[in-house]
C-alpha cells in the first residue's frame, strides 16, 4: 500500500525541538511512548549524533537535531549508499535494461575472458563475487586515493571463484557503477536524480570522483529526513503516492538473505533477527525499518573524512542498537 513519505523540503514539524531539550513528554505519539523516544533521543545525542527521525505509518512522528544540525543539511552517508546503489539496479532492472542474474561482464566487457567474467550482478549486490579485497587496497588506495574509483575497481583482480567466498568489498561494489552507466547509457548521478531522488521530492545526491564516476561503495549526500523517506519506500514495497518506483519484486529480494554464506545480509541490505532490514554507513550512518512497529528511524553522526584512520575510530554505540531498543520500548507491543 503507498503512503505519504516525508518530504524533507515541506514538513511541518509539529514536535520539533532544538536538540533533545525540552520538557520531558510522556504523552503516546502515533502510538508511541513520548518519554521512551526522548530517551533514545539522549543516547543518540549523548553518543554523537546529530539528527535522528522517526516514522510510523509513513507519518513523521518526531524529529531532533543536535547541536545546531540542519534538518536539511546534507551529510555524509558512508556505506548507506550500497543500500541505495540495490535499489538503482532494481530500478534499472524494472525498466529492462539488465537483469541481475546476468554476468556483469556483460557490461564490464573488460572481465571477457578474465576469471571474473561469470561474476553475476547478483553476486555483486549480495557481496559473493569474489573479487579482490584487503584493507588497504580498499578502504585507502580505492576509496580515499584513487581518481577513477571504478575504473581501480574494475581492474582488480578474482580473489575466489564467484558465489563460493562473502566479503565486505566496496571495490566490488564500486563495479556496479560500470554496470549501471553502460547499461542505461546515462551518468549514474543523473540515473538517481531522475528516476528515486527526484520522484520522492528528496535533495540527495551521488557525488563524483575526479573521472566523473558516481560513488556507490560510498559518497552519498543525505540527511536523516531523506534517509527516512528511502527507507519508507521499502518499507512500503517500493510504492510512492500511488506509483511503483521499484518493483515489489526486487524489493522483496533485495531485504532478504541473499546467500547461504552470510544469514544477514540481503542485496546491499542488512538483516536484523527481529524482522527489521536497514542501511548502515561508517562512524554510525544507520536508516532502519522495523515492520513489526510500522516504524523507520534514521540516525546520522558527524564524521571526519580527512583519512582511512578516522573511519575507524569514528562512531560509538551501536546506531542499530539503539534504534532498535529504543523503538521496542516505545512500541505499546515492545
Amino acid at each position: 500500500m503507498a503512503r505519504r513519505i516525508l518530504r524533507s523540503s515541506s514538513v511541518v514539524l509539529v514536535f520539533a525541538l532544538a536538540g533533545c531539550g525540552g520538557g520531558e513528554s510522556a504523552e503516546t505519539l502515533a502510538g508511541l511512548d513520548g518519554s521512551a523516544l526522548e530517551a533514545m533521543a539522549k543516547r543518540a545525542e549523548t553518543d554523537g549524533a546529530n539528527c535522528l527521525v522517526v516514522l510510523k505509518g509513513g507519518e513523521l512522528v518526531r524529529e531532533w537535531n543536535f547541536g545546531g544540525s540542519s534538518p536539511t543539511a546534507l551529510q555524509e552517508g558512508f556505506s548507506t549508499t550500497k543500500s541505495v546503489a540495490s535499489l538503482l539496479v532494481g530500478i534499472a532492472q524494472d525498466q529492462g535494461l539488465l537483469s541481475i542474474d546476468q554476468p556483469a561482464s556483460d557490461f564490464i566487457t573488460e572481465w571477457k575472458g578474465t576469471k571474473s567474467e561469470p561474476v553475476t550482478i547478483r553476486q555483486l549486490l549480495s557481496m559473493t563475487s569474489g573479487r579482490y579485497f584487503d584493507f588497504e587496497t580498499d578502504y585507502a588506495q580505492m576509496a580515499f586515493f584513487s581518481q577513477d574509483k571504478s575504473g581501480f575497481s574494475i581492474g582488480l583482480e578474482q580473489q575466489h571463484e564467484p558465489g563460493t567466498f562473502w566479503e565486505y568489498n566496496n571495490s566490488a561494489t564500486q563495479t556496479l557503477e560500470v554496470v549501471l552507466k553502460r547499461a542505461s547509457n546515462m551518468a549514474v548521478n543523473d540515473f538517481a536524480a531522475q528516476y528515486l531522488f527526484d520522484p520522492l521530492g528528496l535533495s540527495s545526491r551521488l557525488i563524483t570522483d575526479a573521472a566523473g564516476n558516481a560513488g556507490l561503495y560510498a559518497g552519498m549526500q543525505t540527511s536523516c529526513r531523506d534517509l527516512a523517506a528511502l527507507t519508507q519506500l521499502v518499507l512500503d514495497e517500493g510504492a510512492y503516492e500511488g506509483k511503483q518506483i521499484i518493483s515489489q519484486a526486487f524489493v522483496a529480494e533485495a531485504i532478504t538473505q541473499s546467500s547461504t554464506l552470510k544469514d544477514d545480509y540481503g542485496l546491499l541490505w542488512w538483516l536484523d533477527p527481529s524482522g527489521a532490514y536497514y542501511m548502515s554507513g561508517a562512524c554510525g550512518q544507520v536508516a532502519m525499518a522495523m515492520p513489526q512497529f510500522d516504524v523507520v528511524a534514521t540516525l546520522m553522526r558527524t564524521t571526519d573524512l580527512s583519512s582511512p584512520q578516522g573511519l575507524l575510530t569514528c562512531g560509538g554505540e551501536s546506531s542499530e542498537e539503539i534504534l532498535l531498543e529504543g523503538i521496542s520500548a516505545a512500541s505499546s507491543d515492545g
